[in-house]
């Protein structure tokens, strides 16, 4: 497999090149991608060989979850059935942003659901159509991916496309965060504290 590399600095091919890695996803192909966090390694949901390969290619154990990323805030209704106090205050300060959020649901199961400030995942989540899943483009256990060439260097020949959009913003992962009850749990600490978190909650926090 050849693993293409795509610039999105620039602008006269920038729609093309969005197009072109979103057809790929539709076709249950891999994807990496940039975010303002670390790079990002989407399938398509729908696709469970797709989802096997980015499994095998990171060496993920198969008890960790993946992220649903969306490309509005709304599009979390067509997953989520309830959204508590908690939930809402969460999204209303930090989405769009660095953190993935947790959502139980009504049959006892949950959702990580993380809606990213970068416009470039936007656009290639809104013009895939189909819903994308995703965890850090890097090998399991190693520093996550902050530009195309840490990318490249690890996943060159096994994915069909990356997305290079330089280096991202941040350079740390997102904090993903589980709701208890009126409560959380953090299941992985980043870019935003805890105690940002129970700032916002307490209603103390203005929105970064």
């Amino acid at each position: 497999m050849v693993t293409k590399v795509l610039n999105l600095k620039d602008q006269n091919l920038y729609s093309d090149h969005i197009a072109k890695a979103a057809c790929a996803l539709r076709e249950g192909e891999l994807v990496a991608f940039p975010t303002e966090t670390v790079y990002g390694l989407g399938v398509n949901r729908d696709s469970a060989k797709a989802i096997g390969r980015i499994y095998k290619i990171k060496n993920r154990g198969e008890e960790k979850r993946l992220t649903l990323m969306i490309a509005d805030s709304d599009d979390a209704k067509t997953y989520v059935d309830h959204f508590s106090g908690t939930a809402k205050k969460l999204m209303n300060s930090f989405w769009p942003g660095a953190l993935a959020i947790v959502f139980p649901l009504k049959d006892g199961s949950d959702i990580s659901i993380r809606f990213p400030d970068d416009t470039a995942a936007r656009d290639l989540i809104r013009t895939a159509k189909v819903p994308i899943v995703t965890t850090s483009a890097n090998i399991s256990g190693y520093p996550p991916s902050t530009d195309a060439q840490q990318v490249l260097m690890d996943f060159k020949g096994k994915i069909n496309i990356i997305l290079d959009g330089g280096s991202t913003r941040f350079r740390s992962p997102s904090t993903v965060l589980k709701l208890k009850d009126e409560g959380f749990e953090i299941v992985r600490h980043g870019i935003i504290s805890e105690s940002m978190i129970r700032s916002c909650l307490e209603n103390t926090l203005a929105k970064v």
